[in-house]
């Protein structure tokens, strides 16, 4: 019973995680309907720059920081490389985000090394909270609470404001949109920085609990486009049942048999791409565009 409240629990934390990056993910797939292999990037841009600053100025220096750094990187890519490829084809899209991302792991291992590291638990912040028969680390609990905050801020955000009026609507029907007048690129380009800077901003609050290395981006980019897949391409609470469903599946998993821990988020997208293509709280392209 222990075993299994923690693998719950643990669960729960990891796919907070992926819900935090599919969020951007599947927000930016269905305003641009950009294909950005680049997401995972932004994690592990947001891990090092928040342990570098950490390690001077505090930890939570280093929260702060992390977002910033990662907007600015976000939006500095989106006005070079990314506008340039909105009209383009899904595989070149795949493509030239692909590479943004071998070139930031790169960079990261020219700079960091291949080594891995992780921030300790800043002292504040570490001791256990009993619940029920288990002892749960603090501050994975306060991690979890943290992303659950951060995640309705996003979607007050896109509710509250003008600007997520633009973009939900968009997802809907972009041409529509743009044909009322909406400022769709502008829109998008302050979402887009948005779901970067929450990725970066995860990436930060998470190098206390997992490793990083300079592949950490992939680590999470993959389990998070699963995600999306299994809640529905261009909808929000579909990337957030996602992430929590692999989440625990993955964690459940690993308590049962761990080598299939790998396997079974795949058979999860490869059964809901079988019996509902468009994902659990996705629409069919058919509706989107009525």
């Amino acid at each position: 019973m222990e075993a299994l409240i923690e693998a719950l629990l643990n669960g729960l934390v990891q796919g907070l995680i992926y819900v935090a990056i599919a969020v951007g993910l599947t927000i930016v797939f269905g305003t641009l309907r950009l294909v950005n292999f680049a997401h995972g990037a932004f994690y592990a841009v947001g891990a090092y720059t928040g342990l570098v600053v950490a390690q001077h100025y505090g930890f939570v220096t280093g929260l702060i920081a992390a977002p910033i750094a990662v907007a600015f990187f976000a939006v500095v890519l989106d006005r070079v490389v990314l506008r340039y490829f909105y009209d383009k084809t899904p595989t070149a899209q795949i493509l030239v985000t692909f590479g943004i991302a071998l070139v930031v792991e790169e960079t990261l291992r020219l700079i960091f090394g291949g080594t891995t590291q992780q921030y300790p638990t800043p002292g504040f912040l570490q001791g256990a909270v009993q619940l029920g028969p288990i002892a749960y680390p603090a501050y994975r609990l306060l991690f979890a609470a943290g992303v659950l905050i951060l995640i309705g801020l996003v979607w007050l955000f896109l509710v509250r404001t003008d600007y997520g009026l633009i973009v939900r609507a968009g997802t809907r029907d972009r041409t529509m949109v743009q044909l009322l007048g909406g400022n769709i690129r502008q829109a998008s380009t302050i979402v887009f920085a948005l779901g970067a800077a929450v990725a970066g901003l995860v990436g930060a609050a998470a190098s206390p609990i997992y490793s990083i290395d300079p592949g950490t981006g992939f680590e999470f980019l993959v389990p998070s486009f699963v995600v999306v897949v299994v809640g529905g391409l261009g909808s929000f609470w579909g990337a957030v049942l996602g992430g929590l469903l692999i989440g625990e599946l993955y964690s459940l998993t690993t308590l049962v048999y761990a080598p299939a821990a790998n396997v079974i988020i795949y058979v999860c997208m490869a059964l809901v791409l079988l019996f509902r293509p468009q994902g659990l709280l996705g629409e069919s392209e058919v509706i989107r565009q009525s």
